[in-house]
């Protein structure tokens, strides 16, 4: 990834995931001795059930690591059995399939987790969801970071968690991550602008947009790129004119810079404010989309 400009526009979809309350999914676990399955047998430890999938993991691997015991497989109903508390906002991203597995390389003990989430745009919300603008990046798939022991990236459909302890781990960890990268293939760009009517308006784009699901109607976080601070303010004049020709829209100073309140009949409530250069736009806002709003512009100082 590029550094500058286009590192920090990658930089702000960190903002645009949280996590949120999910639907629970209730399970109704029936005895172990009654069904005769164990955890691992619910996971689908079978290779053959996923055979493509599996050879991102197989040998050769760089360091030769020792696979301990066949690859574990989890699907969306069963992921809570690997990461309980953790797989809901998984879930929110429309999470696929999980290939886990662990390595002995000499003194060090690996994991390998690979998240096939359907689509690179869902791939890349997950991985920000779980990063930090203060970790540590590196030029590994289409983003990645680092700390002690642990290593991760995100590339075309795929998230891969890498971690590990023991002797030389992170030059191994390295070592892998550059090899499934290379398997995984397919792009190594993080999901494009969209440049053609975003929220159905030209004059928005080019925009990040991103859509979630925590209230009864769907949500989008829109962020348009101008030029500059006169550009996004000419922008987010349009927004309101539209709306005051079709609804309804008001000054809302709490909301920020040039900060309204807007809804018309068809496309519903919206906030929005600029902040710089950008114009941040929340359809349909949750409860707390004041709050996220603020977050966003802050992240885009």
């Amino acid at each position: 990834m590029q550094a500058g400009a286009g590192q920090s526009e990658m930089t702000l979809w960190f903002y645009f995931v949280r996590t949120v309350s999910f639907k629970v999914f209730l399970v109704t676990i029936l005895s172990l001795q009654i069904a005769g399955l164990g955890t691992a047998a619910r996971a689908q430890t079978s290779a053959s059930a996923h055979p493509q999938f599996a050879k991102l993991l197989a040998d050769p691997l760089p360091g030769h690591p020792k696979p301990q015991g066949e690859p574990s497989f989890y699907k969306p109903d069963t992921l809570y059995q690997y990461i309980d508390g953790g797989a809901d906002v998984y879930l929110l991203y429309d999470f696929q399939l999980l290939l886990h597995q662990d390595f002995k390389a000499g003194a060090a003990d690996m994991t390998a987790d690979v998240y096939d989430m359907g689509r690179p745009e869902d791939a890349f919300g997950i991985y920000s969801a779980e990063r930090s603008p203060k970790y540590n990046y590196i030029p590994v798939g289409a983003e990645g970071y680092r700390s002690k022991g642990v290593l991760n990236f995100f590339q075309d459909r795929y998230y891969v968690k890498l971690s590990g302890s023991g002797a030389s781990v992170d030059a191994q960890l390295d070592q892998l991550a550059h090899t499934l990268s290379t398997r995984i293939g397919g792009s190594r760009s993080g999901p494009p602008l969209l440049r053609k009517d975003p929220l159905g308006h030209p004059f928005l784009a080019p925009a990040y947009v991103v859509t979630y699901a925590s209230t009864p109607k769907e949500s989008k976080l829109l962020v348009s790129v101008a030029n500059d601070a006169p550009g996004a303010k000419g922008r987010l004049d349009q927004l309101a004119k539209h709306f005051k020709q079709t609804g309804e829209c008001s000054p809302a100073a709490e909301l920020g810079e040039g900060g309204i309140r807007a809804k018309n009949s068809f496309e519903g409530n919206i906030i929005a404010r600029t902040q710089g250069r950008y114009v941040i736009v929340l359809l349909n806002p949750p409860p707390d989309g004041a709050a996220l709003l603020k977050s966003t512009a802050q992240a885009l100082r």
